[in-house]
């Protein structure tokens, strides 16, 4: 049972709104590259799992904060005798192991996955003390790109690559007991600590003024499209959208990335791109948000 869907991890959509509004530097681009190649695996993972049918609780991109760490875990597994940890890597090309991390042909260093995987089910284990559970936390690491390749790669168990993948779900499935009322619970409250407003500290700089304002649309990326009272229609690829989920995704988007600045009607206005009426904005804030302070104070939030 899946009871949290896989979905773009923050960073992931923040680079794509950042991509459409601004001018990336090339290894922010290589950066927001990695987010679609890296939810690419992930979405092998997911299929390579639904299709053995196991009968455990499944959480994806569960983003867990404990003090001043947050990590993100891209599956958990829960069974009536275990969790299941699993980092799903998505490298290709050729990789070295040496002094406790994975080497490029071009020498370029990344961290130890395995030690990596390690820490956050340390932090996990911790979590669940203060839930007050006790059960065993099993990690492994999954290579799900079939064109990668490993040299001088330690024999762990923890290690798992893509033609392994289906048989060891199916392993798990065999002896699996029905869930318990207890994990159901639990699977609850870790997905109730899921921190969607976590800002990731390693993402390009910018600023409200140096964005691009518009509309874009959500099929093709365009800022150019015509408009009628009630859609609006892209000039490139002719997509039609409801003008008034069009206004809103466009306000979340801002929410995205600017969620300490209060958001008017006239910030809306202007993120917008100034080309709809300010009562057809206001209409779509008060559709979708909570209003404090009406008059020439008011500002919106999502409660």
């Amino acid at each position: 049972m899946i009871l949290k869907e896989r979905s773009k991890s923050i960073s992931h959509r923040i680079l794509e709104v950042l991509n459409n509004r601004m001018t990336l530097s090339a290894n922010e681009k290589v950066q927001y590259a990695n987010q679609i190649k890296g939810l690419k695996g992930e979405k092998m993972f997911d299929h390579i799992l639904n299709e053995t049918g196991i009968d455990a609780l499944v959480i994806n991109d569960l983003l867990l904060s404990t003090k001043d760490t947050s990590y993100q875990i891209d599956s958990l597994v829960i069974t009536d005798e275990k969790i299941y940890l699993y980092e799903v890597k998505n490298y290709s090309g050729t990789f070295v192991y040496k002094d406790n991390g994975l080497y490029s042909t071009s020498g370029h260093a990344i961290q130890d996955p395995v030690a990596q995987a390690e820490r956050k089910r340390s932090y996990l284990y911790n979590l669940l003390i203060q839930l007050d559970y006790s059960i065993d936390i099993e990690v492994y690491v999954v290579f799900i790109n079939s064109n990668s390749y490993i040299y001088d790669l330690p024999k762990k168990d923890a290690i798992l690559f893509a033609g392994q993948l289906a048989g060891h779900f199916k392993d798990l499935a065999e002896p699996l007991p029905k869930q318990s009322d207890k994990n159901l619970v639990l699977a609850k409250q870790l997905i109730k600590r899921h921190n969607d407003m976590y800002h990731p500290t390693n993402l390009p700089a910018y600023s409200f003024d140096q964005l691009r304002k518009g509309i874009r649309c959500s099929s093709c990326d365009s800022f150019s499209y015509n408009k009628s009272r009630q859609n609006i229609y892209c000039n490139v690829c002719g997509k039609k959208e409801p003008a008034a989920q069009a206004i809103h995704r466009s306000i979340e988007e801002f929410k995205l990335l600017f969620p300490e600045t209060p958001l008017t009607k006239d910030i809306a206005y202007t993120w917008c791109g100034n080309e709809w009426k300010k009562s057809r904005i206001r209409k779509v804030l008060e559709t979708h948000y909570r209003v404090h302070n009406r008059g020439r104070g008011s500002y919106y939030t999502d409660d």
